[in-house]
């Protein structure tokens, strides 16, 4: 069971988060789960599950993160599927592989994110553990 912990940030035209976690696969699994909560909109359990393997490989983790994010939001666009279970097999600041989850929406999300941006973006890693800041277009 993933330990997550998130708050949204608000911004003029954009939505943001603000992500922690104990690891960094945890972040990332962490980030995903926190941007599709942003929908406000639950799965509906009685849905198989639609499951995607996903492998992304990037400059940085920075870049990473946004490539992870902005993968799930295809598939959710050509899926139509949440994926709000995500497991990262492997991470390295430069390196993803991931199982992502998804289930289709019992209601319509209530917001549209067009896109994760790099506006303010940030990783950091301290005593706490791992954060990660990251705003979406909407």
């Amino acid at each position: 069971m993933l330990n997550c912990r998130f708050e949204e940030l608000g911004h003029t035209a954009e939505i943001g988060l603000r992500i922690q976690a104990d690891a960094p696969e945890d972040l990332f699994a962490c980030a995903a789960q926190a941007m599709f909560a942003l929908l406000r909109a639950p799965v509906d359990p009685e849905e198989p599950p639609i499951v995607h393997h996903i492998r992304l490989d990037a400059y940085d983790s920075d870049s990473l993160l946004v490539d992870w994010l902005s993968e799930l939001l295809y598939l959710y666009e050509t899926t139509g599927a949440l994926f709000t279970d995500c497991t990262v097999l492997r991470w390295t600041p430069t390196h993803l592989q991931a199982e992502a989850r998804g289930r289709k929406p019992l209601v319509a999300p209530s917001l549209h994110i067009k896109a994760v941006t790099y506006h303010q973006l940030a990783i950091t890693l301290d005593a706490e553990g791992w954060t990660a800041q990251v705003y979406f277009d909407i």
